[in-house]
Order: structure tokens, then sequence, then C-alpha cells
């Protein structure tokens, strides 16, 4: 548990991902592209669920521009693209929504794979604990969208592709351990170091 929290400290530190574009034609055309394919569906689902089919998932180096999405013709995006188009698309369309994290609880091997592929490509690693990752998620309504897997989930405790939920949290708000993390007891004054 100790090891949940000093994580979930650290992943507070990862700043939520917006995607800049530099003021030419390089991102405009990128950007418009996407923006364009994604507008063409005719509801909000298909549109959100195309987001990492237009761009799959793989490393991409922060601070990111729409330009450096496009790799030899092919668009890629991590959960931070992903999640930051998702919420263009929704404030395009006025829907309520939030940015938020999760901390998910992967097979024991996936760190290791992944940090090898990030650091491969020399993409940040800083989303990969020791057996928890940082994932970039919407809170829509009394829901949690996963931009990456184009899925609905529960929160804390609920199940993706990638792992187990452990805990959750709005932007601004506090993070939502699932219900059978329990939460470390707090010390006293009298019992603090």
């Amino acid at each position: 548990m100790t090891g949940l929290i000093t994580e979930l400290k650290r992943f507070d530190r990862i700043g939520l991902s917006q995607v800049a574009s530099h003021a030419k034609a390089c991102c405009r055309m990128v950007r418009h592209g996407v923006f364009a394919q994604l507008t063409h569906y005719g509801d909000m689902g298909t549109a959100l669920a195309a987001v990492p089919a237009l761009l799959p998932w793989g490393p991409v180096q922060w601070p990111a521009h729409w330009c450096d999405l496009a790799d030899h013709d092919e668009l890629v995006g991590d959960c931070g693209v992903h999640a930051d188009v998702a919420a263009a698309l929704l404030t395009r369309q006025d829907i309520p929504h939030a940015r938020g994290r999760a901390a998910v609880l992967t097979t024991p091997h996936a760190p290791a794979h992944w940090r090898a592929t990030w650091n491969e490509v020399q993409a940040s690693d800083a989303w990969i604990g020791r057996t928890v990752v940082h994932h970039e998620v919407l809170r829509v309504g009394n829901r949690w969208w996963d931009p990456s897997e184009a899925r609905w989930f529960s929160g804390g405790g609920g199940h993706l592709g990638s792992g187990r939920v452990l805990a959750v949290r709005e932007e601004g708000g506090q993070w939502q351990l699932a219900p059978d993390v329990r939460q470390p007891p707090t010390r006293t004054a009298q019992e603090a170091p």
C-alpha cells in the first residue's frame, strides 16, 4: 500500500498532456486532418472510439506538437494524446467532462517491456512505475472513459485491457482508491517520527 501511495504522489507531478501547435502549416494540416476524420462520424460515441484507431498507441516525446505525431505517414498517440483529442471532441459538442488519471496495476512483465519501448525512442518513461502505471482518462458524467482502449470503466476497482484500476483522480480532485485497496493508517501526532 505504501508503494501505491508513493506512486500516486509521483503521478501527481506528471502534467496532463496537451498537444501543442506550431503556428505553421505542419501542425495545422495534421490537426485539421485528425479532427476532419473524427467529426465525420455522426455520433460522439463513434468519434471517441475512433481516436485510438486513428492514432495507434505508441511512444510520444513530450512536449509534443501535432506535427510530431506523424511518423512516416502514420500517426501515433499515447494516452495523453488520446485524452487531449477526446477532450477536444467533447468540448466541441459542449459535453461536460473532466480530464483525469488512473493508476493501473499491470501484468508483471508489462512495465519492463513498455520502459524498453519508450527508452528506445528516447521518450519519457515517467508514467511507468514498478508495478503500477499512470494512465490519462476522462470523466464524463458519472462514468470514466479510457481514451486509449475506447471503453467505459467503473473507476477504481475496474478492469482495463492493460490491467486493474487501483485508483482514479479527476483533475483538481483527490485520488479515489478501489474499494478493496485500503488507505494506510493515519499517524497521530504522538506516532509521527
